[in-house]
């Protein structure tokens, strides 16, 4: 019976993470369908919304790590709840922005929330979690995202034709603070033994000598540049570049996002149960960067919707891999929240700027060379490493060998 109710608890909480997790996606896209009325309203241009874009990237990247330590002194649950606070209370802010500097300003504040939630949610999973069970739930954990990150686009594409830009949003902060609540009934009672700031700085110390922590998100950056160019910059492109209409190309962005779910769901059982799992993780990371490239010379609604479609599910599947190298491997529960937190960083360091960057060369070079850019990023954060440190390969295989073994 204990049993039965241990397991109803679990999977109680990781429901409340997911959920919580589906709505910080939501705020993250739901900005991207009102991008057009936004550029209207202030008169900007392309760069000035990559910049805009970037913004959010950057509060997010400056701010993972912060998030990781702050998890390792108060706890997971402090920390995630903070942040989706933080989160809810800046789309709140971008909805009453007046100006381009306003708007920036509150897609920052949105970012440093959002860098408070994700690696404590993950270590909140890791620590509720069955062990053999943590993949697939990775996977759900980033499925979530994709589900939430959908319905932005989707239904405030619908609730902006209707309601404008502003309103919308603040409906979407407001959902977030009231998950804020959610999260400390919920979720109260998980504790963590804390660390010292300096045993916190020594542990960190520590794990950023290990050669893997660095390895991996360069190798996986086709991942996070796939979610950010796309997921924010595609509606915008297909309704100024190719003439698609809002809806349709709102519905392509969904689909781009919704598909990640599966790709998440699916591509969690598999790797779980795959005794080659540096093969696949090699192999959703071209596919992204090569799928990338192709959207620069689509015109077609089918040939996009065919891409975006295997685009979502890869990208969804080669972040989940990469978060499940990252935690597997960390033996000090109390660290594994900052292990996840670097890695992002040093992805969302990268990935902060990529709006900005494709801007510049559509306005500059053309839009197809733009998307080829991204893409050849994406190959070359992954090449680099086979023809500069050939070790590199070997230290992923050792960490998959690592992860497939029982504790």
């Amino acid at each position: 019976m204990n049993i039965i109710a241990e397991r109803l608890n679990y999977r109680v909480r990781s429901a409340s993470i997911n959920f919580s997790r589906a709505v910080y996606g939501m705020n993250w896209f739901n900005i991207a369908p009102g991008l057009s009325y936004i550029a209207s309203n202030f008169d900007l241009r392309i760069v000035s919304l990559g910049v805009m874009t970037t913004s959010f990237y950057i509060g997010l990247a400056l701010f993972q790590m912060a998030g990781g330590i702050l998890a390792s002194r108060i706890g997971n649950v402090k920390t995630s709840i903070f942040g989706i606070t933080v989160l809810g209370l800046s789309v709140i802010g971008t909805a009453q922005s007046h100006n381009l500097p306003e708007l920036i300003a509150a897609r920052f504040f949105a970012g440093l929330g959002s860098a408070f939630f994700f690696s404590p949610a993950l270590g909140l999973l890791h620590q509720i979690v069955p062990e053999e069970n943590y993949p697939f739930h990775v996977g759900l954990f980033n499925g979530s995202f994709n589900i939430g990150a959908g319905i932005g686009i989707i239904g405030w594409n619908i609730l902006d034709l209707s309601l404008g830009w502003r309103t919308p949003l603040d409906i979407a902060g407001l959902i977030m603070l009231a998950l804020a609540l959610e999260n400390f009934i919920v979720l109260r009672d998980i504790h963590i033994r804390s660390s010292s700031f300096r045993g916190a700085t020594r542990n960190a110390g520590k794990l950023l000598r290990k050669k893997n922590i660095w390895i991996l998100p360069i190798m996986a950056i086709s991942g996070i540049l796939s979610e950010t160019v796309v997921g924010q910059i595609l509606v915008y492109y297909l309704e100024s570049q190719l003439g698609f209409s809002s809806q349709s190309s709102s519905i392509l962005d969904m689909l781009f996002l919704l598909i990640g779910f599966a790709g998440g769901i699916i591509g969690g059982y598999i790797f779980s149960r795959n005794h080659h799992q540096l093969t696949q993780f090699v192999a959703v990371i071209i596919m992204a960067s090569v799928l990338v490239i192709l959207l620069g010379y689509s015109r077609s609604f089918l040939e996009i919707l065919i891409e975006v479609a295997i685009l979502g599910m890869v990208t969804v599947n080669a972040l989940s891999i990469l978060y499940t190298l990252s935690a597997r491997n960390i033996r000090d529960p109390g660290m594994i929240s900052f292990s996840l937190s670097f890695i992002n960083f040093v992805q969302n360091i990268i990935g902060a700027f990529s709006p900005t960057i494709f801007g510049i060369f559509a306005r500059v070079l053309g839009y197809s060379i733009s998307w080829s850019l991204i893409g050849i990023i994406g190959l070359a954060g992954f090449i680099s490493f086979i023809f500069l440190d050939r070790s590199a390969l070997v230290e992923v295989r050792e960490t998959e060998i690592t992860i497939s073994e029982p504790d």
